[in-house]
């Protein structure tokens, strides 16, 4: 049987919502969708530049801090309301791959997301170091 663990970031939120920012299974990492929110849940950045760099930035921390980094990013879900903004902003998703083998990626334009504040929510798919590809 394969040891599961949910993790959270923002546990009053995930409580209310019923889910955990992301689910640890042996090797794997599942991330929910992260959009740009603040410590507290606002909304952060209005544009989608701005909201793109925050959902990176706040991943990077969490994924750091469960022993995970973006070179171990093995799917990526992208959910947006406006694909164009998000093609003019790819230069910043790109900035967190940098350097890396970039991941298997699918990008959904959707009609809305759980706020109209948020342009994005993204979702990742993480392989432990060492653990088998094949």
């Amino acid at each position: 049987m394969t040891n599961r663990q949910s993790l959270h970031l923002r546990p009053d939120l995930e409580r209310h919502f019923s889910f955990a920012q992301a689910v640890r299974s042996g090797d794997l990492l599942f991330v929910s969708g992260s959009v740009a929110m603040d410590a507290a849940g606002a909304p952060l950045g209005g544009d989608m530049a701005s909201q793109v760099h925050a959902i990176y930035a706040s991943l990077t921390e969490f994924l750091a801090g469960q022993g995970f980094d973006a070179g171990q990013v093995v799917k990526e879900t992208i959910y947006t309301v406006d694909m164009d903004a998000l093609v003019a902003a790819a230069p910043v998703r790109a900035a967190f791959y940098a350097d890396r083998a970039p991941p298997a990626a699918t990008w959904v334009e959707v009609r809305r997301l759980l706020t109209a504040d948020y342009l994005l929510e993204v979702e990742l798919t993480l392989m432990a170091d060492g653990a088998s590809r094949a």
